[in-house]
């Protein structure tokens, strides 16, 4: 791929570089490669790119520079209210989906990167990593789609990923928007996380990132997001209650997170000032709804240990 190439190319070289996410879709579904495929992301700027990726062979598909680039790749979605790069339905869930996003920056999109969706089929074994994600969320998008925006990086029923050495550098929300078209503004800065893990998003490892500017709680699990660790990132400024939340509602049918480790993490103030005592992490809503009801014991939901508060 190359800000200069087209989508008329071929895609095998630098000088028939493609230009769009949708022509490399285009061109890898149509000639259906068995084998890892690599898309070399040149250095320079790609703007309002935007792909639905669709295309899973159980091998590494792997979004990287060249060896030797000097600076990240940039895909700037400009303010417009894109979602960068979200996952499809892969049409085996056995086999994993296997995407690697290494070294470039998403920057003024409304939601970056979408893994999966709230129920089955899920999807596995993906890689995030030096990656840049800054200007997420409708705060920078002018309230487009919804004023109300959700994540830089979320994962829906996705599991057994490695989210490790990412930068998240404003991530936000308005204070003062109407989302549901009543006529009333709302704060919606809670709403939004740099990290967000829903619907048994389970056995995550997200670790060695920076977190900042982030007007929710950074990483947030939910409903039935099982055994993640969170180890040895540092939180700057990021968290509106905590710096790391488990959440459902206090009615419904969704079910606790259980067995989240939170390790060895670096926290500073949240995002609107330091975090109430014993509210670095936090649980919402009942912890014993969904218990498998023969008297076993489950895991706490939040296990904390090793935070360094500066």
């Amino acid at each position: 791929m190359s800000p200069s190439g087209s989508d008329s190319n071929t895609g095998s070289s630098t000088a028939n570089a493609l230009k769009t996410l949708k022509g490399v879709l285009a061109k890898v579904t149509a000639s259906k490669p068995a084998d890892a495929v690599n898309i070399v992301v040149a250095e320079g700027t790609f703007v309002n790119q935007s792909v639905t990726w669709t295309y899973f062979n159980g091998q590494p598909i792997t979004f990287a520079p060249p060896a030797g680039a000097a600076t990240k790749p940039i895909f700037d979605g400009e303010g417009t209210g894109l979602t960068w790069f979200t996952m499809g339905d892969s049409t085996d869930v056995a086999v994993p989906t296997n995407l690697h996003f290494i070294g470039l920056a998403v920057t003024n999109y409304w939601l970056g990167l979408d893994l999966g969706r709230d129920k089955a089929p899920g999807n596995s074994h993906n890689e995030v990593r030096n990656m840049l994600f800054e200007r997420v969320g409708a705060f920078y998008t002018h309230g487009l789609p919804n004023p109300k925006g959700y994540a830089a990086l979320r994962l829906r029923q996705s599991s057994n990923n490695t989210i490790t050495s990412n930068r998240f550098h404003g991530v936000k929300n308005s204070n003062a928007a109407d989302s549901d078209g009543d006529g009333q503004n709302e704060d919606l800065t809670g709403y939004i996380h740099a990290i967000y893990l829903a619907h048994n998003a389970r056995s995550n490892v997200i670790m060695d990132n920076e977190f900042n500017q982030v007007t929710g709680d950074a990483v947030r699990t939910r409903d039935g997001s099982d055994n993640n660790l969170i180890e040895r990132n540092r939180f700057i400024t990021a968290g509106k209650y905590s710096a790391y939340s488990d959440w459902i509602d206090d009615i419904g049918d969704e079910c606790p997170s259980h067995g989240n480790n939170f390790k060895d993490n670096t926290v500073g103030d949240g995002y609107f000032g330091p975090f109430k005592a014993g509210f670095v992490t936090h649980t919402y809503g009942p912890d014993d709804r969904c218990s498998d009801g023969d008297g076993g014991t489950l895991p706490p939901r939040i296990i904390e240990t090793g935070t360094v508060i500066q």
